[in-house]
């Protein structure tokens, strides 16, 4: 089985299993199909072959994210880290919770958005439906005043022979915010983050947990810090200038900035390692809990955004298709 073949949830599946492995004190080879049979994730066959690859003395990092995809060589360096730190299970975990972490709030966007969802429907349906039968009304009624219709009356006509075309053009403008929303959740700033405030968080939470485990097992920062940059979506480049940052007293871009401060602290001698490991964890919990909060905010503003695109549309609609057009026939009809 080519390592290219496991999808994000077989890795998932394999880390939650090594992870428990490893805080067991149990050997990986051997034991990880006879576990991973129990899940879902993988098949007994995939299982197996992982098991012969890493029985055969392959690496971990080549069995489980030997593809080069951003998140697999996140998974590399986390692995890399906790091997040589001696906190594999720590690292593994890590990574786990920041992908389950993101899972659970898009599930809870898509729970939130299907009422924009029925809104935008509804609101398609019942316009095209009154404009449909409205705008013959209004061509009749004005019929009997005046044998020349006017221009807008005569506008009016031609958007209703194009009604498909309104109904598309609308429904564009009402779906833009999640078009915009879920751009901004599949792209990546010039750092390697993600443009997603919460799940920027969440990366920058797994590299706050990746250094306080690096420290922990005693890895020097030579080794530990490019790494980190890596498992946190830095690219190559990215990796090569964190040393120098650090060892310069300036941020790393891929970190918190508390991290980053923390990080020179301590290579500069003004903490001890003690403390900076401290001190991460709870930047990991702070970090956490902004995620969280921001998670659960765009939950809400997200569904608000949609209906409030959608009520300026319809306002917008109903005044120039069918409020005004009214009244225009109404001082018609009163006209001497």
């Amino acid at each position: 089985m080519p390592e290219s073949t496991l999808t994000l949830a077989q890795q998932l599946a394999l880390c939650q299993q090594v992870a428990r492995l490893v805080r067991g004190k149990l050997p990986i080879a051997g034991e990880l199909s006879r576990l991973i049979d129990q899940e879902s994730g993988l098949s007994s066959a995939a299982a197996r072959t992982v098991d012969e690859q890493l029985a055969s003395g392959k690496p971990l990092a080549a069995v489980i994210a030997g593809d080069p995809s951003r998140s697999s060589r996140m998974l590399s360096a986390c692995i890399e880290v906790g091997e040589q730190a001696g906190k594999l299970e720590q690292t593994l975990e890590a990574w786990t919770e920041l992908h389950l972490a993101c899972s659970r709030y898009s599930k809870s966007l898509r729970a939130a958005l299907v009422y924009p969802a029925l809104l935008i429907v509804v609101t398609l349906l019942s316009l095209g439906y009154i404009i449909w039968q409205l705008i013959p009304e209004y061509r009749a009624t004005y019929a009997q005043f005046d044998a020349d219709l006017p221009v807008w009356l005569e506008w009016l006509i031609g958007i209703r022979e194009q009604l498909g075309f309104l109904l598309v053009g609308l429904l564009l403008v009402a779906v833009a915010p999640l078009v915009g929303w879920y751009w901004r959740r599949r792209s990546f700033d010039a750092r390697g983050l993600p443009r997603d405030v919460p799940q920027r968080l969440r990366v920058q939470v797994l590299s706050a947990e990746v250094l306080k485990s690096g420290i922990d097992g005693g890895l020097p920062l030579t080794r530990l810090v490019p790494l980190s940059v890596q498992g946190s979506g830095g690219d190559a480049a990215a990796v090569d200038r964190a040393l120098p940052l650090v060892q310069n007293q300036k941020l790393v871009p891929q970190w918190a900035r508390e991290s980053s401060m923390l990080i020179s602290s301590l290579h500069a001698g003004l903490l001890s390692a003690e403390e900076t490991s401290r001190h991460l964890s709870h930047v990991a919990d702070t970090l956490r809990q902004q995620a969280d909060d921001r998670a659960a905010s765009s939950a809400r503003w997200l569904p608000m955004l949609v209906a409030l695109t959608i009520g300026g549309l319809t306002i917008v609609t109903y005044v120039f298709l069918i409020y005004l057009p009214w009244i225009l026939l109404l001082m018609r009809i009163v006209e001497p």
